[in-house]
């Protein structure tokens, strides 16, 4: 049965004192501040004023976000990270220690030059009508989780014209996001303005199932259970082809952006999501390690055996293993191959399991053709 792995940062297997003010404060030790519930989990927060069992061990708060960062599904198996933050957090110049080596390995395939300050977005949503080559009208509408760039100076007068406003609106707008703005030779710079170089940065984590009210797996009942007797509680588990719809959707599509915009994306993943993807699809990852980004880059990272058999309560993701290639390309078997395979399925059952699996059900209805 699956359980909680990690509850507010913590192990809950390695559970002290530490944790246990940790959890008072519904602390997330990745962000340096309260658990805001991964970004996706919203409708998971607790109201605190309706559960008075819980609700003694967060003393002065009405409403805590249920804090699971990862699943363990199996004995002696990875556990799955399901929470954004517990892979990466990079907002308010927060740089948590057991975050470095996932920033330090984004830095190394991003090329982010040693030394160098870039600039950070999160949640970057644009949404916009394009027009392709054929110029047929499309629409655009997609967030980013992260955009990373340089930055430089502009000339107000070009940003004015760039962003469609007057100069004067410009230079509040400017004040409002909190750029620096200077006088040279009688002209107005904007000094920090962003510029080249571009990199999206995007996490993916897995979901996890609805779960079962009965059996207190809801992800809410979970983590309440757990927090009141961590040894006896029982989790949800992984929605697996959410977590492949969603990656497949976007994978090509954000590539795609990164090289328009003379830039790269890179993909953040765990490494059992990496395997789950490659023997579920007829993308096989192992053939696309590499040391130097291209079209599509993955990062894939993981608590490996060391790390799971550590003693520390608040576990680091250690181990890792880039991956790139061409979107498309035309292999030597003469097939078209590339991380577009991701989307191709990895291979179809035999008609024979159809016939198998029809046979053990009644039909639900019939249909006559028509003459």
């Amino acid at each position: 049965m699956s359980k909680i792995f990690e509850l507010f940062g913590y192990r809950l297997d390695r559970w002290n004192k530490a944790a246990v003010k940790n959890r008072e404060k519904a602390w997330c030790p990745f962000m340096d501040k309260e658990c805001d519930g991964g970004g996706n989990r919203y409708l998971s927060a607790v109201d605190l004023k309706k559960n008075q069992r819980l609700k003694r061990y967060f003393p002065g708060k009405e409403k805590v976000q249920a804090g699971v960062c990862s699943l363990l599904l199996r004995e002696g198996e990875q556990p799955w990270i399901v929470c954004p933050r517990r892979l990466l957090y990079l907002r308010a110049n927060t740089h948590s220690e057991h975050q470095s080596h996932v920033r330090k390995q984004l830095a190394k395939y991003s090329q982010i030059e040693s030394g160098k300050t870039y600039c950070v977005w999160s949640e970057v949503k644009i949404k916009i009508e394009t027009r392709n080559s054929d110029d047929e009208a499309k629409s655009f509408d997609y967030t980013f989780d992260y955009i990373i760039t340089g930055s430089g100076r502009k000339k107000v007068a070009d940003v004015a014209i760039l962003t469609g406003k007057s100069e004067q609106a410009t230079l509040r707008d400017a004040e409002k996001s909190g750029y620096t703005v200077a006088s040279r030779g009688g002209e107005l710079w904007v000094d920090d303005f962003p510029s080249d170089p571009v990199i999206i940065v995007e996490i993916m984590t897995s979901s996890t199932s609805g779960g079962d009210k009965n059996k207190r797996t809801q992800i809410a009942m979970a983590f309440e259970d757990a927090v009141i007797d961590p040894s006896t509680h029982n989790g949800p588990t992984i929605n697996y082809r959410q977590v492949w719809a969603r990656m497949a959707s976007q994978l090509i599509v954000k590539s795609q952006v990164g090289i328009a915009w003379n830039g790269k994306t890179i993909w953040l993943l765990q490494d059992v999501l990496a395997n789950y993807i490659s023997s579920t699809t007829a993308l096989d990852l192992s053939r696309y390690v590499a040391e130097h980004p291209n079209e599509v880059n993955i990062l894939a990272f993981g608590y490996g055996a060391d790390g799971i058999k550590s003693k520390k309560s608040i576990a680091t993701l250690e181990n890792s293993l880039f991956y790139a290639g061409l979107i498309d390309k035309n292999g030597s078997n003469g097939r078209s191959d590339g991380f577009i395979e991701i989307v191709k399925i990895g291979a179809p059952p035999k008609i024979d399991h159809l016939w198998r699996t029809l046979f053990k059900k009644k039909p639900c209805g019939s249909l006559t053709g028509k003459a």
